[in-house]
């Protein structure tokens, strides 16, 4: 009996995803996949939702400019909006991830160079997380979706929304803008629900991309001082 409960319960869980939405999302993985490289100035925007402003109020806001090239092949600046100077630059050749004096082997592993970003305090933005790591992420970000349908399509773009569990367990808001005729992503947003100064509010994670497929590279570009 227990067997069979638990295959209702996944499929009822699998049922709240609209079979539209559910194509638009792996269209959407195998664009990534089939990336030979991927460069983007993506913005990363932390806002607080409260009663008084419901728009949200940007907290924190940083911008990641990066080369990417699977498996584990990376050019990234990240330069926080809010603070000055000219940001901190991570870049990986395949084998060894280089921050300033700092050097972390990823042995041509994207797993291993998404892990060692972090490791560095860098949140890697989901395209560069869909690109090194491969199905394996792309499927653990789909088994962690618990609604998910069409919000709203237009003759470019198509917007998805739905909820996805968080580290803790519990469901926050999702939203993804998908490029049409790309399948890459143009926004993600996620939305944890929280208790600000005791009145309901939010957090809202907010990632905007600029993407551009396969554009060319060369060995230079995973120098630690490239001349660009």
């Amino acid at each position: 009996m227990s067997v069979v409960l638990a295959v209702v319960c996944i499929a009822l869980s699998y049922a709240q995803v609209d079979k539209a939405a559910e194509e638009w999302l792996q269209k959407s993985f195998q664009a990534y996949s089939q990336l030979q490289s991927l460069q983007s100035k993506t913005t990363l925007t932390v806002l607080m939702v409260t009663p008084r402003y419901p728009e949200g109020t940007p907290v924190q806001k940083y911008l990641y400019a990066y080369t990417a090239q699977p498996p584990a092949r990376l050019n990234l600046l990240v330069k926080d909006l809010n603070a000055s100077g000219e940001g901190r630059r991570y870049v990986c050749d395949g084998q060894n991830l280089k921050a300033g004096d700092e050097t972390k082997s990823v042995a041509n592993s994207g797993a291993a160079l998404l892990e060692q970003l972090t490791d560095f305090g860098v949140l890697p933005p989901y395209d560069i997380v869909f690109v090194a790591g491969g199905k394996s992420s792309q499927d653990k970000f789909r088994k962690q979706i618990t609604s998910l349908k069409v919000a709203s399509e237009g003759e470019k773009q198509i917007t998805l929304a739905g909820r996805i569990k968080n580290e803790r367990g519990k469901e926050d808001g999702l939203e993804m803008v998908i490029d049409k005729e790309t399948g890459l992503m143009r926004t993600l947003k996620l939305r944890t629900e929280v208790k600000i100064e005791d009145q309901p509010g939010a957090l809202v994670l907010l990632m905007e991309f600029e993407p551009t497929p396969n554009v060319a590279v060369s060995e230079q570009t995973w120098e630690s001082n490239p001349n660009r």
